[in-house]
């Protein structure tokens, strides 16, 4: 698991830092809703910190929604089943304009499009069988909100990753955290797909045929369709 990494407590608490590594496990897919967590001893022992301090990060996590815990022999701590909607009362509070999104969209035309580019050059073929199976868990989320927004943001994360740098998938992580905030505070904002082709289709033949310019062609038309539908719904 990706979000079981190393900590960097250069600005925030160890606590903090847990929450959000947690936190942005859940915004971009790679934890699902009703997804178990680690047991606390795992927590502490993957991240190289005490025991309570996992404790203290997951109670600050209970506090916002985005976790439950159970007793008993088949308990422990998951992600709500609702936690999409809490993640959406939140982005509410801070609604975006179209000039933030047309800069993050920019943004994104550069990182993304990157990120696609090297993929399809050094994706491994475990990594390309996980982009695909992504891909194919999107389209059969296609009617089931917040799911495929999740899956969306799994689908982008997992191609930062088969790029092969560091700095790429922490960029795409924070992209994806900050498209998931845009998306899950509008009311049924995938009501609109008739609106464009809306699909990673592109993306993906692009990067089976190990095509990096077209990869990142496709995942810039991927950004600018999301960028015309999130738009009028704004």
């Amino acid at each position: 698991m990706k979000f079981l990494s190393s900590l960097s407590t250069a600005s925030k608490s160890t606590p903090d830092l847990v929450a959000q590594r947690l936190h942005e496990a859940i915004a971009t897919g790679e934890l699902r809703p009703g997804d178990r967590l680690p047991p606390e001893s795992e927590l502490a022992q993957r991240f190289g910190i005490a025991l309570m301090t996992v404790r203290v990060a997951l109670s600050a996590l209970r506090d916002m929604g985005l976790l439950i815990t159970m007793r008993g022999r088949n308990g422990g701590n998951f992600v709500a089943e609702d936690v999409g909607e809490r993640l959406a009362e939140a982005a509410r509070r801070t609604p975006f304009n179209r000039a933030e999104l047309r800069d993050l969209t920019d943004w994104r035309r550069a990182i993304s499009g990157e990120a696609c580019f090297l993929a399809a050059e050094r994706a491994s073929p475990e990594q390309m069988t996980q982009i695909r199976e992504a891909g194919a868990n999107f389209d059969k989320l296609l009617h089931q909100f917040p799911d495929l927004r999740f899956a969306d943001a799994r689908f982008h994360t997992l191609i930062a990753e088969a790029s092969g740098s560091a700095h790429l998938v922490r960029a795409e992580t924070e992209i994806q955290i900050a498209l998931t905030d845009v998306i899950l505070s509008i009311a049924k904002p995938f009501g609109t797909r008739h609106l464009t082709s809306y699909t990673h289709d592109p993306i993906l033949r692009a990067l089976a045929a190990s095509n990096g310019a077209g990869a990142r062609e496709a995942m810039i038309r991927h950004a600018e369709d999301t960028f015309s539908w999130v738009t009028i719904l704004l």
